[in-house]
């Protein structure tokens, strides 16, 4: 079995792909819906934090191969 792969956007409840391809009648398709809504809201997320929250620096330790500290 093989697979092929076309990019397309939904238009009017159809989907329009990007292509012009032509499917054999009745043939297998598997539709991939993705999910375009940000997985975290940057603003609510600082809108969380403490009030009284200061950032500082952390270190990992020492190099242990070529790295180099700006």
């Amino acid at each position: 079995m093989s697979v092929e792969t076309y990019q397309g956007v939904v238009k009017n409840g159809q989907i329009k792909l990007s292509i012009s391809v032509k499917l054999p009648e009745k043939a297998k398709v598997y539709v991939v819906v993705l999910d375009e809504k940000p997985k975290f809201d940057l603003a609510k997320m600082a809108a969380e934090m403490p009030k009284d929250y200061q950032p500082c620096e952390y270190g990992f330790g020492k190099s242990v191969g070529r790295e180099t500290y700006v």
